[in-house]
């Protein structure tokens, strides 16, 4: 026969949210059930996050031996994007790898560089190209410029020495903070477009 102290130790318990345990038996059996399902389904979830994630590290492992290969055989080492087909080209992968930036404190004397140029451009000069570059270096709500129209002040072919040196200081500023690889796969059937593979799971 089991003693009350038997009994209490089987008893069921659960935790909640400030760590303190609760008998079972006096928790709604709504909150019990609900329970259970979040944590069947978030540890499926789980798992399925590790073989993704497995998967995408044997896949892009497979890539990049793929592709350092093809460098190698003509004597060069592999760099930048990439977008590979199947024979029938109805298969094809996507590679691309994108750089996170930061700007250094040159960034504050090419903008000084650019003011002397705006100063001596005579009032002749394009005026959408002066908002222009004026705008580049307005920052947002958070007090950031945006960067894409930074670096977009470089495909402009300005002969002033001036601004040469600004774009120059510009180039130096740029500091590569991280790289990300980014994968996309696609099939398309006969006469149709490619459609992406989507593994996102809250996308499909």
């Amino acid at each position: 026969m089991e003693t009350n102290t038997e009994k209490q130790t089987k008893e069921r318990m659960l935790t909640d949210a400030r760590g303190r345990e609760i008998p079972a038996k006096v928790i709604d059996r709504d909150i019990i059930k609900r329970d259970a399902v979040v944590r069947k389904v978030v540890e499926r979830a789980i798992k399925m996050h590790e073989k993704l994630e497995a998967d995408k590290h044997r896949i892009t492992q497979e890539l990049e031996e793929y592709l350092s290969d093809l460098a190698k055989a003509n004597n060069l080492e592999w760099k930048g994007n990439a977008i590979l087909f199947s024979f029938d080209e109805s298969q094809k992968v996507e590679i691309r790898y994108k750089e996170n930036i930061r700007f250094g404190v040159e960034l504050q004397l090419a903008k000084q560089k650019i003011d002397e140029c705006l100063k001596e451009w005579t009032t002749d000069s394009n005026v959408n190209l002066k908002a222009i570059i004026t705008e580049a270096f307005q920052v947002d709500k958070k007090g950031e410029i945006a960067k894409y129209r930074i670096l977009a002040l470089r495909r402009y072919n300005i002969k002033d020495p001036t601004w040469k040196e600004a774009m120059e200081l510009i180039d130096k500023a740029i500091q590569v903070t991280s790289t990300k690889q980014y994968v996309a796969f696609y099939q398309r059937e006969k006469d149709k477009g490619y459609e992406q593979i989507i593994l996102n799971f809250s996308s499909i």
